[in-house]
């Protein structure tokens, strides 16, 4: 179980951990990822449409300055063509994507800003112009000049003459628009539309405006002019997506490490075991004490049990020793003293006369300053229930414990009785014994289980009983689960025994149906 293993290596709970973590993190990434994604779409589109914007301003704008140089120029017309080639020749200089100016009367093209003097009719140069209107524009695959360049043809009509006017050839360049897009993938495609012909990014070859793309094309048509602009905008780029992907990525993880501490925080074994406190998950089960010679039920021992609503049953010999290297074993020692008072009146009638209890005691809750006030609410419901307690104490830490000696002699003064448990597991047995004057000495059950093998822990388990016999000490003999230990424990003249050879840790309920069949004589 998870929590049980929190307790030790946490190895359950932590891939639990980290399971819903990476859940977490991957809703994390797939949300930031589709947010990233839709925001960068819409600066993409907020972008182009400026980019748009600021096309149609500035294509307005130069048409207007064009057609007005243009219609500057319509009342040279009327002069020779070698006097006005030179402000021709000026005009189309210092207009910016100007070719050449051409003056065309009666429908014949007779002078030219690039070539002076000419005489061709406006229909060979450019046969798509229809100089019937007023303004007309048209793209044209080179001229007979100028074969393979793209060329714009701008025609505008003289007021009153509808084959005479001026024709304006213009270098349609879109390199310097795809190098600027180059740089920045925002930059949407582009296509120039004049009649039935365009030119665009995609294509250094003019194309029927029937093939051009229609997927994500936006068509702005020029005001007052025979023109459009179909932009191409680009939804996502690979680049877009990369950097979307690895920045949700960076995102992810840093939440999921973040709810990994969270979820560590609020499910460490300290926290849990705190609210297992405060939710009542905690019972006392009671353990069976028998006398060896007539194997009469003498009192029991009080064993704390943690129920967790979630993770069932967490063995004592996980979370105690949790509780005590943590500082919580002290709290959790109150804790057992306010259930045991609240069993006692259901106890106290199937009790013995003189019921002995034992109560496991840290060492460290004995220097406790609260300690003498905290048992006082015990030692008065034991004493309305004709209970006695036994405080059971570990060998293990009590040397250390300066003032121990004080604390026992002011027990032992209010007649309760001090057994030392698990005798034999720690380093200071001996010690133990010669510095404090105690009742009961408790065999450890690893003696217990080395009898009838061949083994170097029966001579000594014979020496500590010795030992308790010299000391005037009675001895309680924990584990004992065969009728073998029992025999062996019997003829060694050990006073009591516990195991579960007579019975296992009880519930309240079912402690109390046990020990009122054995007082009646049941056979169990």
């Amino acid at each position: 179980m998870s929590l049980k293993q929190a307790f030790t290596q946490h190895l359950s709970q932590k891939r639990r951990n980290l399971f819903n973590c990476g859940a977490i993190a991957l809703l994390a990434f797939m949300v930031f990822s589709a947010v990233a994604l839709l925001l960068i779409q819409q600066l993409r589109e907020q972008y182009q449409h400026s980019v748009e914007e600021r096309t149609h301003q500035y294509a307005i704008t130069y048409l207007n300055e064009l057609t007005s140089v243009m219609r500057g120029i319509m009342p040279q017309a009327q002069k020779s063509c070698a006097s006005i080639t030179p402000e021709l020749t000026y005009k189309a200089a210092f207009t910016s994507s100007v070719r050449a100016f051409l003056l065309i009367k009666n429908g014949v093209a007779y002078c030219s800003s690039a070539t002076g003097e000419m005489a061709l009719e406006l229909r060979e140069i450019y046969p798509e112009i229809n100089w019937h209107q007023p303004l007309d524009m048209k793209l044209q695959q080179g001229t007979p000049f100028v074969p393979d360049k793209p060329v714009a043809a701008i025609w505008l009509q003289q007021p009153g003459s509808e084959d005479s006017g001026v024709l304006a050839t213009l270098d349609i360049d879109l390199a310097p628009y795809l190098l600027f897009s180059s740089h920045d993938d925002r930059a949407p495609g582009l296509a120039i539309i004049m009649g039935n012909r365009a030119l665009t990014t995609f294509s250094p070859q003019l194309m029927p405006v029937e093939q051009l793309p229609q997927t994500n094309a936006h068509r702005l048509s020029i005001k007052h002019y025979p023109l459009a602009v179909v932009f191409y905008n680009q939804n996502l780029t690979s680049n877009d997506i990369r950097l979307s992907l690895l920045g949700s990525l960076v995102l992810a993880v840093l939440i999921g490490v973040l709810a990994y501490y969270m979820l560590l925080l609020h499910q460490s074994p300290q926290r849990a075991l705190l609210n297992g406190i405060r939710h009542g998950e905690f019972v006392v089960e009671y353990q069976p004490v028998f006398a060896c010679t007539d194997r009469a039920l003498v009192g029991m021992e009080a064993l704390i049990r943690w129920w967790h609503p979630t993770e069932g049953l967490i063995p004592p010999d996980v979370f105690i020793p949790y509780a005590e290297s943590n500082g919580l074993i002290d709290p959790l020692t109150r804790h057992l003293f306010e259930l045991i008072i609240h069993d006692l009146p259901t106890l106290a009638p199937v009790l013995p006369k003189d019921a002995k209890m034992g109560i496991n005691l840290p060492p460290s809750y004995l220097v406790d300053p609260a300690f003498l006030q905290d048992i006082q609410p015990l030692l008065a419901a034991m004493d309305r229930n004709h209970c006695k307690p036994v405080f059971e104490v570990t060998e293990r830490g009590m040397v250390e414990v300066d003032n121990a000696l004080a604390v026992f002699n002011w027990l032992q003064s209010q007649g309760i009785e001090i057994a030392i448990d698990d005798f034999g597991t720690g380093h200071s047995a001996l010690i133990y014994l010669e510095r404090f004057a105690l009742d009961y000495l408790k065999i450890d059950r690893g003696f217990i289980n080395a009898i009838g093998r061949d083994s170097i822990t029966t001579p000594v388990l014979d020496a500590v009983i010795a030992l308790a016999k010299r000391l005037d000490m009675q001895t309680i003999a924990e584990g004992v689960e065969t009728a073998e230990q029992f025999a062996f424990l019997q003829e060694q003249g050990v006073n009591y025994m516990q195991g579960y050879y007579f019975s296992k840790p009880l519930g309240l309920h079912a402690f109390t149906e046990f020990a009122q069949a054995w007082q009646n004589g049941r056979d169990l």
